[in-house]
């Protein structure tokens, strides 16, 4: 073999074994190793990288090393969970509130429900939690609370229909109202900003900011941008296959 072959085979290898070398390991737990059920719904990793998942048994912590099991106070389904400073909050039936670990190293639940003396909807779970700007915001299908993290004031926003989406884009906060259009939250109070009927009657699955502009992922009809009031389908290769 020449050298120049020899050289080209060397470099080669080199390549694949640094490129091998930066990917991350992959862990895959079973139910039995991380000891609870099968479903989890939300998971959230905490300043000190311990990782927390919203689990059908309860909060389920892994510090790397072994996973904890942490019962639903109310014996329920965790549906969602945020790490957030030295607290974990998680939503679930009728209740949310927040972890923080005691002198032990334990966590023990705190219901900010209960405290603030909250009267839920009938049947009613918290399905999302969002930091933002020194809030906490827990969302329901019916209704988004807004938790200050340093009056403790809770404020609620009520809806008419189902709440598909919540998420905070940039320095924003945005959710859809079903068959009433996208929100934008300002000082707790909603504010309308497109009522479009493609963002009105169509599940929105995630929004983005893209070149200074909104973009829609939508459930089934794709992607869509708002401009200028306007909204536009964001024209890509893959529409005839999401169609």
């Amino acid at each position: 073999m020449s050298a120049y072959k020899l050289l080209r085979l060397f470099l080669f290898s080199f390549l694949c074994n640094s490129y091998s070398q930066e990917l991350p390991p992959i862990n895959v737990f079973s139910t039995k190793e991380y000891g609870a059920e099968n479903q989890n719904w939300s998971i959230t990793q905490a300043s000190n990288k311990f990782i927390y998942v919203a689990n059908n048994k309860g909060l389920l912590e892994y510090n790397g090393a072994r996973w904890q099991l942490y019962p639903t106070p109310n014996e329920s389904i965790i549906r969602s969970v945020k790490a957030y400073k030295n607290k974990i909050y998680t939503g679930f039936y009728m209740d949310f509130g927040y972890w923080e670990k005691n002198n032990f190293g334990i966590l023990k639940y705190t219901s900010i429900a209960k405290e603030k003396n909250i009267k839920f909807i009938e049947d009613e779970q918290v399905w999302n939690i969002v930091e933002f700007d020194g809030w906490i915001l827990f969302k329901s299908l019916q209704r988004i609370y807004l938790y200050n993290l340093k009056t403790e004031v809770v404020k609620i926003i009520e809806s008419d229909n189902r709440i598909a989406k919540l998420t905070k884009v940039e320095e924003t906060l945005y959710f859809q109202e079903l068959y009433k259009g996208v929100f934008e939250i300002e000082n707790g109070i909603p504010k309308l900003i497109s009522d479009n009927p493609i963002l009105k009657d169509n599940i929105i699955v995630e929004i983005f900011r893209k070149d200074g502009d909104l973009l829609f992922f939508t459930q089934k009809k794709g992607f869509f941008f708002l401009r200028d009031g306007e909204v536009n389908q964001w024209i890509i290769p893959s529409n005839n296959i999401i169609s």
